[in-house]
């Protein structure tokens, strides 16, 4: 019986330390959580060796087991509060800071020349000859395309024949009123006709001209769009003709609530899936003064140098619109939002070592920054690490 007293007192002075050990409070801290878990196995396991020790060395009915437990369990809780340590968390900390930023614009669209015009044939006719291919690079002057000449020319000379024939008219009645041998009736009409011919003969002339396509200026043929021998009407476009090379226009699309902060002039920096990895420096050339009606979006025209590299019409380009005007906000760590909904989010003060929730206004997400309004202020002190683990109110303790 001695030796049984003498194990018993040894397994209870061990279990005691155990749960007096276990109900500290400081096996609540945020951090020491998994070491909570697995004293608290081993005191489960403690328990029911103690039980078993109670049972088959001591002969002790379950009920009384159970009495004594609780009894011990009660004697190793503290009795005063004073004696557990006060519940805190582990957390690392930022310091809120004003930043001044640029509001930038996404978006994306298709890459045209800065001039771009169809060519077309002032008169219909038969298409004659077409001599440029669709990229071929032309010269101011040259010849690209013209009509069958057959009508035209017939036109011209029956013009010319009819000029002729009304100034010799209206010489000879010239002569004849000068001598008083016509009347000024027909003086005026001679003089009539012959403005008349000289009209149709201007009229053939530029419907001569106008039946031969000629490069404006130096640029590129960006497309043909019809064939020899084809009868085309007036005015037709024959082919897509782009002035200059060098200049380039990008046309995106602008939401109402964007299209109030840019300005013309504003720079924008555009990227093409061609040149992965390249900046291509623009500035927005021109706004549309009105929503489109299908889309309800405003075009912007954001002027593109090519920066020596070679570009093409139709590739497509992101492009990132930096504007003009300059907002203030707070600048905190991704990382210290709690949670957000929408545009809203939480997050942790440090203020005399307690943690205190405050609500923000997210504007810009920057990389690992957010941009906020309302709640903190540049100065203020955030919780960036652990605030998951943390509540309202409750006090903390920077882990360095």
């Amino acid at each position: 019986m001695r030796m049984k007293l003498h194990i018993f007192s040894q397994n209870y002075k061990n279990y005691r330390h155990l749960i007096k050990y276990f109900f500290n409070k400081s096996y609540f801290r945020v951090v020491d959580k998994s070491a909570g878990i697995i004293n608290f196995i081993y005191l489960i396991a403690g328990c029911f060796e103690l039980t078993l020790t109670l049972v088959v060395i001591m002969k002790i009915k379950p009920l009384k087991i159970s009495l004594f437990a609780v009894a011990m369990l009660c004697a190793c809780v503290p009795k005063d509060d004073h004696d557990a340590e006060e519940l805190t968390a582990n957390v690392t900390i930022s310091v809120a800071r004003e930043v001044l930023y640029n509001k930038r614009v996404n978006s994306s669209g298709r890459l045209t020349p800065i001039s771009e015009v169809k060519l077309s044939f002032k008169t219909g006719g038969i298409i004659n000859l077409i001599s440029v291919r669709e990229g071929q690079v032309v010269n101011r002057g040259d010849i690209m395309a013209s009509l069958n000449m057959s009508e035209i020319s017939s036109h011209m000379r029956q013009a010319e024949l009819g000029y002729e024939k009304a100034l010799r008219d209206f010489e000879r009645v010239k002569n004849l009123y000068e001598e008083n041998a016509a009347t000024l009736e027909n003086y005026q009409n001679a003089r009539t006709a012959l403005e008349i011919a000289e009209s149709a003969k201007v009229i053939a002339q530029f419907n001569l001209e106008h039946s031969i396509i000629k490069a404006p200026s130096d640029g590129k043929i960006m497309k043909v769009m019809a064939e020899e021998d084809e009868i085309i009407a007036p005015g037709h476009p024959v082919l897509l003709f782009a002035s200059s090379q060098d200049q380039w226009l990008l046309r995106v699309p602008v939401t109402d609530r964007d299209i109030v902060d840019i300005d013309e002039g504003d720079n924008a920096e555009v990227t093409f899936d061609a040149y992965p990895g390249d900046i291509f420096h623009a500035h927005i050339y021109e706004i549309a003064g009105m929503a489109n009606p299908h889309t309800g979006t405003f075009e912007v025209s954001l002027a593109v140098s090519s920066d020596d590299k070679r570009l093409l019409t139709g590739f497509i380009g992101k492009a990132s619109l930096i504007t003009s005007r300059t907002y203030e906000y707070t600048e905190i760590p991704a990382e210290a939002l709690l949670e957000a909904s929408g545009r809203e989010g939480t997050v942790f003060r440090f203020t005399r070592n307690t943690a205190v929730r405050e609500r923000v206004t997210i504007e810009v997400i920057a990389g690992n920054k957010l941009l906020v309004n309302g709640g903190v202020s540049p100065g203020d002190t955030i919780i960036r690490e652990g605030a998951a683990f943390v509540s309202d109110g409750q006090r903390v303790v920077i882990y360095e």
